[in-house]
């Protein structure tokens, strides 16, 4: 597909990242020495770059202040090709923030969000998106809408992949679930929607299985070092993760996202793009950055001869 066929719309949060490093051991309730950097970030922002980065044209629909985090989110997607012509911008209000500390391993030690302005971006605001919603290849949601935009977003565009977020954020879609086109959780994510306790093996398929069962598509769970799971009414399976020194574990889930969509528009099977998305998780957990600046169809599949070339020596 090429041009306004291939177009996706992603609707979510666009925020200033303010993330904090260090390759010490955390000691809580003390100040711990340490770098502070601040990025643009917010799970459907990441997304879209990483869309763009991947080469597919890509368009975002967000809430943003007119302040200095705004500046700096319009600046990032300025230098991606992520189109903002249809982001809302709101004098006097502050763009969402996300501060985050992440620990010697690179996972998040504690992480406080202020999303507020997100409530702005309402049913009627996406009405006014209709025909970039409904003229897109496909839409891509995170969980950070209301219940009412995402039920408004679903009526705009027949075909449309949701991130969770986080499991606190899957109450605003629970109901809504099995009107999207595909869903990608993790392993707590899926088992909140599903409601199986996910742990031993075969509890995946069982979790997958009730989340097609009430209409879902096409379900992804990823499952950090195990790799991730797919599954349809016509497949599953498990991929490996690609063996990667975490930096940032911040993005990973949200250049997989990318990369199941991109594989979605290349017509790919299931299989063929949760190994492409998991790839492109490896870029991201090896960046500083939630998106890898090295993010492209190439590097992701350099990741893949980089495996093949290890499980060879290992052979």
């Amino acid at each position: 597909m090429k041009g306004r066929e291939r177009r996706v719309a992603v609707a979510g949060a666009a925020n200033l990242d303010i993330m904090g490093f260090t390759e010490a051991a955390l000691i809580p309730r003390d100040s711990n020495p340490g770098r502070v950097e601040s990025r643009a970030g917010g799970v459907g922002r990441n997304i879209a770059e990483n869309l763009a980065r991947l080469g597919v044209p890509v368009s975002l629909v967000t809430a943003l202040g007119d302040d200095a985090g705004g500046s700096a989110i319009r600046a990032s997607c300025d230098v991606a090709g992520v189109g903002l012509e249809h982001a809302l911008v709101l004098p006097e209000r502050t763009s969402s923030t996300y501060m985050a500390i992440m620990d010697e391993e690179g996972d998040m030690a504690l992480g406080l969000s202020d999303m507020s302005i997100l409530d702005e971006l309402t049913a009627e605001r996406l009405d006014e998106c209709a025909p970039l919603l409904s003229g897109a290849a496909l839409a891509v949601a995170d969980a950070c809408l209301s219940e009412g935009a995402l039920a408004r977003l679903l009526d705009l565009c027949p075909r449309v992949f949701v991130d969770p977020v986080s499991v606190g954020k899957c109450r605003r879609m629970e109901r809504l679930l099995g009107r999207f086109y595909c869903v990608k959780t993790n392993r707590l994510e899926a088992s909140f929607l599903s409601g199986v306790d996910i742990g031993p093996e075969g509890s995946l398929e069982e979790a997958a299985r009730r989340m097609l069962a009430r209409g879902v598509r096409k379900v992804y769970i990823t499952l950090g070092a195990e790799g991730a799971f797919y599954a349809s009414t016509e497949e599953c399976g498990r991929v490996p993760a690609v063996p990667v020194r975490p930096v940032n574990a911040t993005g990973a889930g949200d250049a997989f996202t990318a990369a199941v969509v991109y594989g979605e528009l290349c017509g790919w099977g299931m299989e063929r793009s949760a190994c492409f998305a998991s790839q492109a998780s490896a870029l991201a957990l090896a960046s500083e950055g939630a998106v890898s600046e090295t993010m492209s169809v190439a590097a992701v599949e350099a990741a893949r001869a980089d495996l093949d070339a290890e499980e060879e020596r290992d052979d």
